[in-house]
């Protein structure tokens, strides 16, 4: 199979053609990028950036201390210091995982300006990538997190109290001192759902300076990022998350001549290929990037919601 560059793009007056579209793979990738920046979460809990470029591969400490191994002593006049030592955390490596998909789009599509099939097969392919990399950081993190806290009630009993449950989960990241604070929970879609349209906060909404902030599907509650998500590990409904501290994304810049910045956590590196033995287009989408989880102790999982 022969792969050409796409010739130079051109405009028809002010039309978007498909022709045009295809030609351009600064277009293409633009529109990838925003496909997926419209359901990735995973930059928005790993908000750390590790480049692995030239190396493809980083090492990091799990789970250090921020406190020294000894209580600091009273020092006597021209006494000695008392001397002490840091904990280390435990060594992880993690190493580059490129993952991509490709689609095709016959010359017939383009020549009849067939947007629709050609949006279709960029949105398709767009969701493929979303739903692995989140997979893949949300299992990270799952793996990562052992702390829990039990919920009162489930949350769809009469008896229930989400927001609660919400904060108290958030209070034992805070127990721990370690200067960890939980700002984000990230819930599945129906308890998401049963937190927001809980009655001490519906109530807050209509009133001035309200605590409740609604932007989309983002939803802010005294301070807290309320996301959702259907890509939580299995058996966990809830998690709170200190969002600056819990981790990174590790990338890695492969060249190759892709459109897109490898570091933009909600977006896809693409490439536009001419295929002349085979009539058509061919569109090549990739992700490379791992997550890191550093800090476990700053997330918690809300069980029996």
């Amino acid at each position: 199979m022969t792969l050409y560059a796409p010739p130079d793009p051109t405009v028809d007056g002010t039309r978007i053609t498909a022709e045009r579209f295809i030609n351009s793979p600064v277009l293409v990738q633009r529109t990838l990028r925003t496909l997926v920046n419209l359901r990735l979460i995973g930059g928005r809990l790993l908000k750390g950036r590790v480049d692995m470029t030239g190396s493809g591969a980083a090492v990091f400490e799990v789970g250090e201390s921020i406190y020294a191994n000894d209580e600091a002593e009273l020092v006597e006049e021209l006494a000695e210091y008392p001397n002490t030592d840091s904990p280390d955390g435990d060594a992880a490596v993690v190493s580059a995982g490129k993952y991509g998909l490709a689609t095709n789009i016959p010359d017939v599509y383009i020549a009849r300006n067939r947007m629709d099939i050609v949006m279709r097969k960029l949105t398709k392919m767009a969701n493929r990538i979303v739903v692995g990399h989140d997979a893949r950081v949300m299992s990270a993190i799952g793996s990562a997190v052992t702390q829990t806290q039990p919920a009162a009630a489930a949350w769809n009993t009469s008896g229930a109290d989400p927001f609660l449950d919400a904060l108290l989960a958030g209070s034992v990241v805070d127990d721990l001192d370690e200067g960890f604070m939980v700002d984000t929970f990230v819930m599945r879609p129906q308890h998401w759902a049963r937190l927001v349209a809980n009655a001490k906060i519906i109530g807050a909404l209509p009133r001035e300076n309200s605590p409740v902030v609604v932007t989309g599907n983002f939803v802010e509650i005294a301070g807290y990022g309320i996301l959702k998500s259907t890509r939580l590990p299995a058996g966990v409904n809830v998690m709170g998350v200190d969002t600056d501290v819990l981790g990174s994304l590790a990338f890695e810049r492969q060249g190759g001549g892709y459109q897109g910045d490898v570091a933009d956590p909600f977006g896809v590196e693409s490439k536009v290929f001419r295929l002349d033995s085979n009539d058509g287009v061919r569109i090549q989408a990739r992700k490379v990037s791992e997550p890191v989880v550093v800090e476990p102790g700053a997330a918690v999982k809300l069980t029996g919601a």
